[in-house]
C-alpha cells in the first residue's frame, strides 16, 4: 500500500489541496494502518493490483473520516439578516456508501465485518 496512492486518491474526493490537504495527511495514515489491520493476508503476498485497489479503499476510508470531521466541526445552518442557509451535508452517507463499495471489491483479502449468523454445536 502506498502513501502516495492514498493521498491522492483522498485529494480527488475531497477536493483538497496544498495546505489544507498536508492537515488532514493524518487521516491518510490512519486509514492505511486500519486497512492493514483488516487483512486476511500479508501484505507483501498482494499482487501490485491488489495493492493498489488496497490504496484505493485507504483513501475512501480517509474521505469518510474527513466527512464525519467535517460534519462534526462545522456549523448546520447560519444566518444572516432575514437569509438562512442550512447545510444539510449528506457526504458523509456518500463517503460511506463509497468505502463500503471499494471495501466489498477486495472482500477476499480483507476480513468480513458484517453480520454473521451461524450455529454453535455442542
Amino acid at each position: 500500500m502506498s502513501f502516495y496512492d492514498v493521498l491522492r486518491r483522498f485529494s480527488l474526493l475531497s477536493g483538497l489541496e496544498g495546505k489544507d490537504l498536508s492537515r488532514f495527511s493524518q487521516l491518510c495514515n490512519e486509514a492505511i494502518e486500519d486497512m492493514r489491520g483488516r487483512l486476511k493476508v500479508k501484505e507483501e503476498n498482494l499482487t501490485d493490483s491488489q495493492k493498489l485497489r488496497l490504496s484505493y479503499t485507504a483513501g475512501a476510508l480517509a474521505f469518510y473520516k474527513y466527512c464525519l470531521y467535517s460534519a462534526v466541526s462545522e456549523p448546520d445552518s447560519f444566518s444572516a439578516g432575514e437569509v438562512t442557509v442550512n447545510m444539510n451535508d449528506k457526504r458523509v452517507d456518500a463517503a460511506k456508501k463509497l468505502f463500503d463499495e471499494e471495501y466489498r471489491s477486495l472482500s477476499k483479502i480483507l476480513q468480513d465485518t458484517g453480520f454473521y449468523f451461524g450455529r454453535v454445536r455442542a
